[in-house]
């Protein structure tokens, strides 16, 4: 793949299935370095909060590096991948204020070509630590809530979803996701060297 020419949708779906298949870092390190800075400005654009903007594209990496499997091809990579950081932003955007959708700028292929790529080495190592450091905090929740977690945060399931899914009550599955949210807000904030 040539550096001059971005690369195609088909050699971007053929990326997320060495992901999903191999697990291979090679094709993540490739869409990561194409994405990361786009996404980054995407979501702190939504949220107005750099910190949590660099938190919430880092899960998006753990998400892409975990889900790419659920990639089906029906859009673009680059819809699917934003589509994720929308979720995330929207998701925020309810932490702080309830239900503000119209606020939230759809993902249309010109909002986000325009959104720059040029990226400082530190910015992409800063990134890939950010990444790593996500999921290590990830794999050290508790079993329950990390299911939990995941399938709110990466397959948007509905509460009553995950509860008929997990065959537990809904209250249960609202316990653990607030808690894996929570834990991972401090281990986060404790590799910050925020405690």
């Amino acid at each position: 793949m040539s550096s001059s020419s971005p690369p195609s949708d088909g050699e971007e779906a053929a990326l997320l299935c060495a992901i999903a298949r191999d697990r291979d870092p090679e094709a993540f390190r490739a869409l990561f370095d194409r994405y990361f800075g786009r996404v980054f400005v995407f979501i702190q654009r939504r949220i107005g909060d750099r910190e949590q903007a660099r938190e919430l594209t880092s899960d998006v990496f753990l998400e892409v590096w975990t889900q790419a499997g659920m990639f089906r091809g029906d859009a673009r990579v680059s819809t699917w991948i934003f589509g994720i950081a929308r979720f995330k932003s929207l998701e925020a955007a309810r932490g702080r204020q309830r239900f503000k959708r119209s606020r939230v700028v759809s993902t249309e292929a010109d909002v986000i070509s325009r959104v720059p790529e040029a990226r400082s080495a530190a910015t992409q190592m800063a990134a890939r630590q950010d990444l790593r450091r996500v999921a290590e905090a990830m794999d050290r929740l508790p079993r329950d809530q990390r299911e939990a977690l995941l399938l709110a945060v990466v397959e948007g399931l509905e509460p009553e979803e995950i509860a008929s899914r997990q065959r537990i009550s809904r209250d249960t599955v609202k316990t653990r996701v607030s808690r894996a949210r929570r834990s991972l807000r401090r281990m986060l904030g404790a590799s910050d060297g925020r405690r």
